[in-house]
């Protein structure tokens, strides 16, 4: 006995997508039933057609879903990336692709909860001269070369920003004072080195002001000292460094502001 066609599982408000197919199928079945050599010749075409379209229908389908798939994942790529990019122009520099200043202070106030920190100041001397002599594109380039040269003597265990106009930052975590020292030692060889073929003539120096603190210190407290170590060393000739003599206690200690 030739069992029945298989019903549709659809509702009212779903079409059967293979109605066509399914009626195909039946009657065959039903043709199957009888002893007909030419009704069973046009149930087996009717059966073959049927197929036939089904298979092409569903290559269609399966190829659209394929496209689907690939432009959905591509979409989802192109959105990852998106979403990389905003965080990153978030956090970072547009020019020299440092941290930006509102980054490196949680980035410093941070590290302070747990270990002491380094905090160097660098200040480009003369800077506004370098754009009036040789024009903004070139002293944009030097501010990248700048940044740079940040790069190269960071720590492994450090931070470096811009914090606007010629002004940097360094940020280095468990620092001691000799080790801050020797970084912006370092650093201010690395600027002094630097050169642009379209600008003959071109010297670059910078001015530092350096301060180390312990753990519980106030970020502000510590940027405060070394901005006064900074302004010393520009007013004392410029590229210079000047050093807070002592660490920086927490609160009840006098600030160490001195040189």
């Amino acid at each position: 006995m030739i069992p029945p066609a298989p019903r549709a599982e659809t509702t009212m408000n779903e079409p059967d997508l293979f109605a066509s197919e399914r009626a195909a199928l039946a009657r065959a079945r039903r043709v199957l039933a009888k002893e007909d050599a030419a009704g069973h010749r046009d149930a087996l075409q009717g059966l073959a057609d049927a197929y036939e379209r089904l298979v092409r229908d569903m290559d269609r389908l399966i190829r659209h879903a394929d496209r689907t798939e690939r432009e959905l994942a591509r979409a989802n790529q192109q959105l990852r990336e998106l979403t990389e990019t905003l965080a990153f122009r978030n956090r970072h520099d547009g020019l020299t692709g440092l941290l930006n200043r509102e980054t490196l202070i949680q980035e410093a106030e941070g590290i302070l909860q747990e270990r002491p920190l380094g905090l160097i100041l660098v200040d480009l001397d003369f800077f506004k001269q370098i754009n009036d002599r040789y024009g903004h594109p070139v002293g944009d380039r030097v501010l990248v070369d700048v940044a740079r040269a940040l790069e190269r003597s960071r720590p492994e265990e450090g931070y470096c920003g811009r914090l606007g106009g010629e002004e940097f930052a360094l940020v280095l975590g468990a620092a001691c004072g000799r080790m801050a020292a020797q970084v912006a030692d370092e650093l201010a060889g690395e600027i002094r080195a630097i050169r642009r073929p379209e600008a003959p003539g071109l010297r670059v120096t910078a001015s530092m002001g350096v301060a180390v603190a312990v753990p519980g210190v106030a970020f502000d407290r510590v940027y405060l000292c070394a901005d006064d170590a900074l302004y010393r060393a520009k007013y004392g000739g410029r590229d210079r460094i000047e050093r807070v003599r002592d660490q920086i206690e927490p609160e009840g200690e006098p600030p160490p502001c001195h040189g």
